[in-house]
């Protein structure tokens, strides 16, 4: 019996006459042959509707639907047969509209020059996925007919700049499908804050757990940050303090004398790297934005550099090493080094400084003993020649 076991298509969209394809496949064996239906009227030639077209007998075969009108909105019946059995799949065509209008829009942040919104979607999508947002705003003193517009993606941030502070906007708000947009809804009105100092800077990061970030790095760390709202006056500066840290009873405790700040002048800045960290040390890092009217408040972090690598010893770990010291202690490393290949030169290839030396004390040995034999033939020859003397008398 033919099985329709891969054909996952059970519904179909279309809108304003825009031409629809719909698509079954039969599995069997042998092939089996389709024939469609309309609800309950078949599909074939002799119908000869121009806005139903069919290309294929199976075992795949598909439908080309121009709805014209509502009566194309209708139950499709794929219907396959061969000698074992036949079986049918239905795929239900339906009109999509545009979306009905979005049930709330909230301010979530509001800066001197900026709004943050989010959505509570249409009640309705008009039976397609929502793919954009819009606002349409306009000062409060002015037509609608005046208003700007701004549009996002679904699951973008909804960020609408731009503003003036001390202004005051009314706003409305629309969602659109592929169909287009809904109705206009959601009105809201707000006054911005005057101007002042800058957002907050979010830092970048991925922590643990317990909010520490890990570097990979033994010595430098890589901050990035996002540009927060400036709140009516251009950002001129980032200052960036980080200290060496302990941890205490729920708070981590500096080492102030260790500290240090950098200040980057241009406001376009969105990383700097850290660098002449200390290994395996934890640091609490800084991050402040400054217009005209003042600094932020500090973006902080935690963070830990790796283990390891040529890194600064901090001032509390005890006295550095002298210079003096240091090359004393390469100058002996050398001298024990080259002990070390001069002894395995004489071991192995009887050959080296060590070698040398043996073949002095050997011969210095030798020169003493035939000297010390050459003495001892010369004693017996003078009492030889005594006793002579002696006899002669």
């Amino acid at each position: 019996m033919p099985s329709f076991a891969n054909t996952p298509m059970q519904e179909a969209w279309s809108w304003d006459n825009n031409p629809v394809n719909i698509t079954c496949l039969a599995e069997s064996i042998p092939n089996a042959t389709i024939s469609w239906r309309m609800n309950t009227v078949e599909i074939n030639e002799k119908n000869n509707d121009i806005n139903i077209r069919k290309f294929g007998e199976g075992p795949l075969s598909s439908l080309q639907i121009t709805p014209i009108g509502q009566k194309y909105y209708a139950r499709y019946t794929c219907r396959a047969v061969n000698q074992h059995g036949s079986s049918e799949h239905v795929i239900v065509l339906k009109e999509a509209k545009r979306p009905s209008h979005i049930l709330q829009a909230k301010l979530e942040v509001i800066t001197a020059t900026t709004i943050t919104f989010s959505f509570i979607g249409p009640a309705d999508n008009g039976g397609l996925p929502t793919r954009k947002y819009a606002v349409q705003y306009k000062e409060e003193r002015k037509d609608w007919k005046d208003a700007k517009n701004k549009t996002w993606p679904v699951d973008s941030p909804y960020i609408l700049e731009g503003l003036e502070p001390q202004t005051t906007y009314n706003f409305r708000f629309a969602a659109q499908n592929d169909v287009g947009f809904g109705d206009w809804a959601a009105s809201e009105h707000h006054t911005m804050p005057k101007r002042s100092y800058p957002e907050e800077p979010r830092i970048l990061s991925n922590p643990r757990e317990d909010g520490v970030v890990m570097s990979p790095y033994s010595d430098h760390y890589e901050l990035t940050w996002r540009i927060p709202a400036d709140n009516g006056e251009p950002i001129d500066m980032y200052s960036i303090k980080y200290c060496p840290v302990t941890q205490g009873e729920g708070f981590w405790k500096a080492m102030e004398y260790q500290c240090e700040t950098r200040e980057l002048s241009s406001a376009e800045h969105t990383t700097y790297k850290l660098g002449n960290l200390i290994a395996d040390t934890y640091y609490k890092i800084e991050l402040r934005a400054r217009n005209k009217i003042g600094f932020s408040t500090p973006g902080e972090v935690i963070i830990k550099t790796a283990r390891g690598g040529d890194t600064p010893v901090p001032a509390n770990e005890g006295p550095a090493l002298s210079s003096g010291a240091i090359v004393s202690i390469v100058v002996a490393s050398l001298f024990v080094i080259l002990i070390f290949i001069d002894l395995s030169c004489y071991l192995v290839n009887r050959t080296g400084l060590l070698m040398v030396i043996c073949e002095k004390v050997r011969g210095s040995k030798a020169s003493d003993e035939d000297a010390k034999l050459g003495s001892d033939e010369k004693e017996p020859l003078k009492d030889a020649g005594k006793e002579a003397i002696i006899q002669g008398r």
